[in-house]
């Protein structure tokens, strides 16, 4: 399983909904090709946001995406989505494996399927835990698709890939 991890500076990308690229957040990134998603709070978040800071945010599994030319990529929307915000696990304390693999090595973001495996570990716990969470309020959308090939492929598929 492909996982796209990155640290977050701010709250309300994705939204409540589920919908991961409202604010443009993480821009073309967000088009690459994955299985999962985990938002991790940064260690210098924006002021108004510090309750985020080292916590698991949010989770998102098997992405489809929802075209949106005015921004820099897809919207994204999941099977099984997970908000937590600020009431999400402390990294530090819960997956100390994941803390010194993203925070340590001073990575922004990471999308790979090779982690360590003490890492993959700790990941496949947080996957595991949002497996029976509800979809993204969109992801029934007719106008979604998985289509993970390339963007010029993208461009030109009529069909769920």
């Amino acid at each position: 399983m492909k996982i796209f991890i990155y640290k977050r500076t701010h709250k309300h990308d994705p939204d409540e909904n589920g919908v991961f690229g409202n604010e443009d957040c993480m821009g073309r990134l967000r088009n690459g090709n994955y299985d999962a998603v985990i938002g991790i709070g940064g260690l210098a978040p924006w002021a108004e946001d510090i309750d985020i800071k080292g916590k698991i945010n949010w989770v998102g599994l098997d992405p489809k995406r929802i075209p949106y030319p005015k921004y820099r990529g897809d919207l994204i929307v999941f099977s099984h989505f997970a908000l937590y915000e600020e009431r999400g696990k402390d990294i530090k304390q819960n997956y100390p494996y994941l803390y010194k693999f993203i925070y340590k090595n001073n990575c922004g973001f990471v999308k790979t399927s090779d982690f360590p495996k003490s890492v993959q570990n700790e990941l496949d716990q947080i996957i595991k835990s949002v497996q029976k969470c509800p979809p993204s309020k969109l992801y029934n959308n007719p106008k979604t698709t998985t289509c993970k090939k390339t963007p010029k492929h993208k461009k030109t598929c009529n069909k769920k890939c």
